[in-house]
């Protein structure tokens, strides 16, 4: 029972912030009456539920089952199986991301369905399924990760004169959607695994960036993407 309620506790404090940011500003600032707030503290309290039991579940399943995965994967010495797992791991995590789904619904009503939540969702998890690939085949590789970084950067800005001027901000709104509460802590547990299954010298080095190669990805697939189809508003 204590337990329970110190985890509690814990989600309470983790959106208490926000709770109270918002209600100063609508009663102090605003000045304005909230006509439904049966429904938002009905709302809120499902909020607080609702996050400690997703954080539980990572923390006792989640997580445990990618670090054992990538453990069992470096003893297996195989760059191609671990390379394979990356691409999964990433393609599967981001499906499952809810701040993304949220993102893609919103730009397919903002684009009157020119860009479709589906072909949006799967061209980020295209991306970042790419991005932990190639992340995780560095890790077993032992290479740092400014290599890998510079030139993708380039590429990203690149890119940016090329798309439309609308992808712009969505692709880099879409990479930080994919840092999301499911694929954050898989895709640490990801590198941490190998690294350290691995043998790697420093884990801070190795063991990490990952989330940085999947945020890239995103944003490389979706500025690709706009270069594909145009603006999504047709202007």
């Amino acid at each position: 029972m204590l337990e329970v309620l110190k985890t509690l506790g814990g989600g309470l404090r983790s959106v208490a912030p926000v709770i109270g940011i918002l209600l100063v500003f609508q009663f102090l600032i605003l000045r304005a009456p909230l006509e439904n707030w049966r429904e938002i503290a009905i709302g809120l309290v499902l909020t607080v539920v609702g996050l400690v039991i997703f954080l539980k579940g990572l923390e006792v399943g989640l997580t445990p089952l990618g670090e054992a995965a990538s453990e069992a994967l470096a003893h297996r010495g195989s760059l191609f199986l671990v390379v394979l797992f990356g691409l999964a791991l990433g393609y599967g995590a981001t499906l499952a991301e809810p701040s993304l789904l949220i993102l893609a619904e919103r730009v397919e009503d903002l684009t009157g369905g020119a860009l479709r939540s589906t072909l949006f969702v799967q061209a980020v998890a295209l991306g970042v399924a790419l991005g932990l690939g190639v992340g995780a085949a560095r890790i077993v590789l032992g290479v740092e990760t400014t290599p890998f970084f510079i030139p993708a950067l380039a590429l990203a800005l690149v890119l940016t004169f090329f798309a439309p001027e609308r992808y712009t901000g969505l692709a880099f709104d879409a990479a930080l959607a994919t840092t999301g509460p499911v694929t954050v802590p898989l895709t640490i547990a990801l590198g941490s695994g190998l690294a350290l299954a691995l043998g790697r010298g420093d884990v801070l080095i190795y063991g990490f960036g990952l989330v940085a190669f999947a945020a890239l990805g995103t944003i490389l697939c979706v500025l690709a993407l706009g270069i594909f189809l145009g603006d999504p508003a047709g202007g």
